[in-house]
């Protein structure tokens, strides 16, 4: 389950809990409200009615009494009221209190069926059966005081009296059936009282139960949300921590489908391809060290080519400045030239086979700056596939930093449950910028690496040049001797013509002495310029070999 839907899940159990908890509370409260309603409405209003009923009692008896009264101030005619008067208002009272009871056992029998409470059905019974009673006492009541009021009606005052003796007795006892009502009804109306104090502390007890285990319940399902996504966390900051200290062995052990596995997958594809990048660029650094490797030595064999190229040169030189010396005393020892010429054509044939030889090596030697050109050439294709990689890299940790401004906003969206995945995100974008740091490094270091090879290739074309140049040099040298050397047998042959010919011959030794020369100043420029590529290649290693400890770093 996605954890969006997995947290959603655990606010509605929580929001479904705590309408549960509202409602059951409403509930109570309307049944309490109810118990409230009719204690207040039925036990008051049953106490009123009785209340009214004893007062209509007492107005009675007060009735019975002033009509006696009234008939005796007629008999000693003084004024008085009317004792019928009085008789008519007894039976208008008689008559409501009937009523008041005849309703009140009525509405006693409909709240005993109605009752909220078997203790309240029993009370309303006990009422009703009262109220029986008075009614009971006052049909007893009602023939002693019409008996009463015969007797007043008829002059006969003291059986009036009698009357109303007895119709007091009787009275008493109306009244003692009401009292007894009155208590009847003030007990149910204590029973509600206290049935309405009980239900209240019954409500707030199960209220505050079912209260607790909404709290654990939502406890619960906090707890199961917590745990399912602050493990993942922890695992993937180790995971991140690894990485950021060069460990890339480790990946993500995570299956999952929700928004932390789909974390999960982008950080093991993170690993994975940081893994890519630095094995190719260790490759890559492994191929330059061997490249450099490959160029040095190279160089080192130009370098000693070169220096064998340069005695060679010296040895022609010294030769040549011999002849030339000979060339000079050609004049003064006529006599020896046959001896001198023999010795000259040997010296000829000498400087030849020198001059073929360092033809031959001036030949070896372009060749070798020609491979050099190529690898330094093929070096430089190297790099620029570095600089590609570099590239990717660097495309990887902007991609790695967006991934971390979007896991930042969305921690931010999720608030207090979102604080560790901020820390993660925090993580991811060190993560990057170190890897955006070190592609940088590396950048400069390649810079570096192609400056270096861009000088050796102009190096390396100047000695080919050059090379070019002195084979050329070579090669006239190489006429020149020929040349001296059929002077020289012609000069055997034709011994007569041997002084007019030492001049021209003697010019002869000096052009060749300075093409000597010429070819010693190339040789001293081809022999700096191969120090010069030696130096770039050794460069070029040492930036092979910091760009291999650069990526040591990451345990593959």
């Amino acid at each position: 389950m996605k954890i969006g839907p997995r947290l959603l899940f655990g606010f509605g159990v929580t929001v479904a809990l705590t309408l549960l908890l509202g409602g059951y509370t409403l509930r109570k409260q309307a049944e309490l409200q109810k118990l409230t309603d009719e204690v207040d409405r039925r036990d008051f209003a049953s106490l009123q009615s009785l209340e009214e009923i004893t007062s209509g009692a007492n107005n009675m008896r007060g009735q019975r009494e002033l009509a006696l009264l009234n008939a005796y101030l007629h008999r000693d005619h003084l004024a008085a009221g009317s004792p019928q008067a009085d008789e008519t208002m007894w039976r208008q009272l008689r008559e409501t209190d009937l009523k008041a009871l005849s309703d009140l056992a009525v509405l006693a029998g409909q709240f005993e069926t109605s009752a909220v409470t078997v203790d309240r059905s029993a009370g309303w019974r006990r009422m009703r059966v009262s109220i029986q009673d008075c009614e009971d006492a006052l049909n007893a009541l009602t023939p002693a005081a019409e008996t009463e009021f015969t007797a007043i009606n008829n002059g006969n005052l003291q059986d009036g009296g009698a009357a109303l003796v007895n119709a007091e007795s009787l009275s008493t006892a109306y009244a003692a059936k009401l009292n007894t009502a009155q208590r009847v009804v003030q007990d149910q109306l204590d029973l509600g009282r206290s049935e309405v104090d009980q239900s209240a502390a019954n409500t707030r007890e199960s209220v505050v139960v079912v209260l607790i285990v909404t709290v654990l319940v939502g406890f619960f399902f906090a707890m199961i949300i917590h745990r399912s996504i602050t493990a993942p966390l922890q695992d993937f900051m180790q995971v991140v921590e690894r990485v950021g200290r060069g460990d890339l062995t480790r990946t993500v052990p995570l299956a999952r489908r929700d928004e932390i596995g789909d974390l999960g997958k982008g950080l093991d594809r993170m690993v994975k391809g940081l893994k890519a990048v630095a094995s190719q660029t260790r490759l890559v650094a492994e191929s330059i060290n061997s490249a450099t490797t490959e160029i040095l030595a190279s160089t080192q064999q130009q370098a000693a080519a070169t220096a064998e190229q340069a005695a060679a040169v010296h040895e022609a030189n010294a030769t040549m400045a011999e002849i030339s010396q000979s060339g000079a005393q050609i004049s003064e020892r006529a006599k020896q030239v046959a001896t001198a010429a023999e010795a000259t054509s040997t010296a000829s044939t000498s400087g030849l086979q020198s001059v073929k030889a360092t033809t031959a090596i001036m030949e070896a030697i372009r060749q070798q700056a020609e491979a050099v050109a190529e690898n330094v050439i093929a070096l430089s294709e190297k790099t620029q596939a570095i600089g590609d990689i570099i590239t990717t890299v660097n495309d990887i940790a902007e991609q790695s930093h967006l991934l971390a401004l979007n896991a930042s906003i969305q921690a931010a969206a999720a608030g207090e449950h979102g604080r560790s995945f901020s820390v993660v995100a925090r993580e991811m974008k060190n993560l990057a910028v170190q890897s955006k740091q070190a592609t940088v490094q590396v950048r400069g270091i390649l810079g570096d690496i192609q400056r270096g090879i861009t000088s050796s290739v102009m190096l390396t074309e100047e000695a080919v040049k050059r090379a070019d140049s002195g084979r050329q040099q070579v090669g006239l040298t190489d006429d020149i001797i020929r040349k001296l050397t059929e002077n020289i047998e012609e000069s055997i042959r034709a011994f007569q013509q041997i002084v007019g010919g030492s001049s021209q011959q003697q010019i002869g030794f000096e052009q060749v002495t300075h093409a000597f020369r010429n070819i010693g100043v190339a040789t001293q420029q081809t022999a700096s310029s191969t120090r010069q590529s030696e130096k770039a290649a050794a460069n070029l290693s040492d930036l092979a070999k910091d760009l291999r400890e650069a990526v040591a770093r990451y345990q593959l």
